[in-house]
């Protein structure tokens, strides 16, 4: 059934891919209605995510910041099947970056370096233009799909300008690895990790675990930390912004590494709410007086 639904899909991913940017946004702009006013795709565990993270807003003002999301979130579905057939002179139109500096004295140092981002903006744009944009090689952390078809498909497009993806199985072997030149090792970490084995701190007021990943090779590897930011300038367009957590990660207290990447987080999203995956079943589990329980999400 799984080859049986990607061999009917295909042939309408790649008509999508190829529509030109300005056809491709007003059909975005037909599919937002139809996702939001009919489909409604998790819009319980949007409104939910977006009440408890700003409940100091209306409910006007949680509309306008869910609808934005709903618009968004088409967009970037469109833009990533885009991904499949875009040239490198399209994306380097698409995709720039601020703060560069930062990256090139590093890579001058010959340091390899940990790069912690959120899913703030379109990580697929990004991703696809680092070869591009930054000294480093890049290295990218995903999870597969469980559809291997479509995982197939998307692996193609994701390194076919030459970054590299490894699943989260095989990233202690990859950020291991000796190369011929400084890497930049990426780990998106802005999901719902194993409870127990996590950092928790306050964010976007609620309770909230993190992923360790990254302060545990940082410090094992003694890797310098940098944190980054897709900001949507434009439909379509998006400025990197880089800014350096620390250089030296085993003279950091337990725990300041994702601090520092959970405030600049929710400072960015804050300063621009639309464009984070509001989507996610980010907050399966909080605390409540220091015991984790469990965050039942309404259907």
């Amino acid at each position: 059934m799984k080859a049986l639904g990607y061999y009917i899909s295909l042939p309408l991913v790649y008509l999508i891919s190829f529509l030109p940017f300005p056809i491709l946004y007003l059909f975005s702009d037909f599919m937002y209605l139809v996702t939001y006013y009919i489909v409604g795709y998790r819009k319980n565990v949007i409104r939910q995510n977006l009440k408890n993270s700003f409940p100091e807003k209306t409910s006007a003002e949680l509309l306008e910041i869910e609808k934005e999301f709903y618009h968004y979130i088409v967009d970037f579905f469109l833009e990533s099947l885009k991904c499949i057939t875009i040239s490198e002179k399209t994306l380097k139109e698409k995709v720039t970056i601020e703060n560069q500096e930062i990256l090139e004295d590093l890579y001058k140092k010959n340091k390899n370096i940990l790069v912690t981002m959120g899913h703030y903006g379109n990580h697929e744009f990004v991703n696809l233009a680092l070869p591009f944009i930054i000294p480093h090689k890049p290295k990218a952390v995903y999870r597969p799909l469980t559809n291997e078809y479509f995982d197939a498909l998307f692996y193609k497009f994701r390194t076919k300008f030459g970054g590299i993806m490894t699943s989260m199985a095989d990233a202690m072997r990859e950020v291991s690895k000796i190369e011929d030149r400084p890497f930049a090792f990426f780990l998106v970490n802005d999901q719902s990790p194993p409870p127990e084995r996590s950092y928790w701190t306050s964010f976007l007021n609620q309770e909230t675990a993190f992923f360790t990943g990254v302060e545990r090779f940082a410090r094992q590897f003694d890797m310098p930390v940098v944190y980054i930011c897709a900001n949507r300038v434009a439909r379509g367009k998006y400025k990197i912004k880089v800014e350096l957590v620390t250089d030296k990660p085993n003279e950091t207290a337990q725990g300041e590494i994702l601090e520092i990447h959970a405030r600049k987080l929710e400072r960015d999203i804050v300063a621009d709410p639309s464009v984070w995956f509001w989507s996610h079943k980010r907050w399966k589990f909080t605390r409540i007086n220091g015991e984790i329980v469990e965050n039942v999400y309404v259907k």
